[in-house]
């Protein structure tokens, strides 16, 4: 070890008030690196995380550990069509009393209401196209974290679009 990596290591053990510090963990996530999907149209991608989604419940998920989180209602509309014709169950989450925690089914709702809730998978389609027209960036990317650390296992990131964060993933 050099010199400069024990002083790293020496600080990373106590801060200046003498406290130590604790490294990181991941809270109780664990699972594979997101898979990020790129694909021409909104629809292909809402077609690409159904099949995602139906390859997760093969694995031993079950539709209730499942979400898909939507910056706006065409997307959340698009993606519910796309489980419509895989014959998939889900629910629409669309007002507070759309939501049962207990239904077997896959949850779609928008990114901003899902916090506070945990799914082991969760797709996030049509981040390529985010931020939208006119919306702040910054707004944009604290709403997608959010998403995107509703996931405990596995994360589906579609990135297709030219928006910002399209060109980022």
């Amino acid at each position: 070890m050099t010199s400069g990596e024990r002083r790293l290591a020496e600080r990373l053990e106590q801060d200046d008030d003498g406290i130590p510090l604790l490294k990181p963990t991941s809270c109780g996530r664990e699972g594979q690196a997101p898979i990020i999907i790129k694909l021409p149209s909104l629809r292909e991608e809402a077609f690409a995380i159904a099949d995602q989604l139906s390859t997760a419940h093969k694995e031993g998920h079950a539709w209730g550990d499942m979400a898909i989180l939507c910056a706006d209602w065409y997307t959340i509309d698009t993606c519910a069509d796309a489980l419509y014709h895989r014959k998939l169950p889900f629910n629409v989450r669309k007002k507070s009393g759309d939501y049962n925690p207990s239904a077997d089914v896959i949850q779609i709702m928008t990114m901003k209401v899902s916090k506070g809730l945990e799914f082991p998978v969760v797709a996030l389609p049509g981040v390529g196209h985010m931020p939208a027209k006119g919306e702040d960036e910054a707004e944009a990317a604290r709403v997608f974290y959010v998403a995107a650390t509703r996931a405990t296992q596995r994360l589906v990131i579609g990135a297709g679009g030219d928006a910002k964060f399209g060109g980022k993933l």
